[in-house]
């Protein structure tokens, strides 16, 4: 009997963790939210997502297991480590709608191993999602510049995701400058752009393409949408809505959006097109309970084949 080949697959390498709310635990952490949702967008395309983090052997670790394995991801790239907990994010929601995020300040995840199953996982992804969160310990930012370096065949998101919890950035010019010297796309909001352009001496969105040579600098802008600076200009995609759900939370929404326009961009979509499926993502999930809900029909089948 002759085992079954695995399929291609987006990676999220980063931070696994658990988002609580007042309400309770909720599945999250950036990397792990995109794998979740490459995975639901690809499978129409034979394709599938993957994460690769670390956790412990606690109530909590067995928990986001479980729930993994419901979204119907592989578990097999995410370690258990021995010593440090799975990690937690204490949410505090404002009446605005924004949040205030208490991050834990040791995790599993502060710990990822660069196995050689993570290497050979690394040479034959067709895309990988990391940001700078996970990348605020030796341990973990190692195996994540590890992996990069070894995914030569790789499309390469850098979310940005510039994090801070109580007084402490867990961001740095090195992470920074080198998740864009890395990439293709760098994504970013209006704020974090004023940030990265700071820490890279870069004048603006144009010097910052041009010195890293990206494909794209991708800019949400929240109801606004999001758009792409490439070497020839800006480009947007199509606004999209959707009704909001009693009790949303806009957690997890960026990371919808980058998903959306990975699983297009992989499947060859132009960027237009996946400019439009990224809207359509972080406007869903933005209005919804949780970072990684089920997706509707006409999102869930946007990149079956014709």
């Amino acid at each position: 009997m002759t085992s079954q080949a695995p399929k291609p697959c987006v990676v999220g390498i980063g931070e696994a963790l658990f988002d609580v709310f007042e309400a309770g635990p909720r599945l999250g952490g950036a990397p792990l939210n995109v794998a979740v949702h490459c995975h639901n967008l690809l499978r129409v395309a034979g394709r599938e997502g993957r994460v690769v983090s670390r956790i412990a052997d606690d109530a909590l670790g067995r928990k986001l297991l479980q729930q993994v394995e419901e979204q119907g991801l592989d578990p097999r790239d995410i370690q258990t480590d021995a010593d440090a907990p799975t990690g937690r994010v204490d949410i505090e929601q404002h009446d605005d709608g924004g949040h205030t995020f208490h991050i834990a300040a040791d995790s599993a995840w502060d710990e990822i191993d660069f196995t050689p199953n993570v290497e050979s996982l690394a040479r034959s992804c067709i895309a990988v999602a990391f940001g700078t969160l996970a990348q605020r310990k030796p341990a973990s930012r190692t195996a994540i510049q590890s992996f990069l370096a070894a995914a030569t065949d790789a499309i390469k998101l850098f979310d940005v995701n510039l994090r801070s919890s109580d007084g402490v950035d867990f961001f740095d010019e090195s992470s920074i400058h080198a998740g864009c010297e890395a990439a293709d796309f760098v994504k970013l909001n209006d704020e974090e752009l004023d940030t990265v352009c700071g820490l890279t001496k870069t004048e603006n969105p144009e010097t910052l393409v041009d010195r890293y040579q990206l494909r794209a600098l991708i800019l949400t802008r929240g109801a606004e949408g999001t758009a792409a600076l490439t070497p020839d200009g800006w480009t947007s995609g199509e606004l999209v809505s959707y009704p909001r759900q009693d009790g949303a939370d806009t957690v997890g929404a960026g990371d919808a959006c980058s998903a959306g326009l990975l699983s297009a961009l992989v499947v060859g979509r132009p960027l237009e097109e996946a400019l439009h499926l990224a809207n359509a993502m972080g406007a869903f999930v933005a209005n919804q309970i949780g970072a990684t809900p089920d997706l509707p029909d006409q999102i869930s089948g946007w990149l079956k084949p014709a």
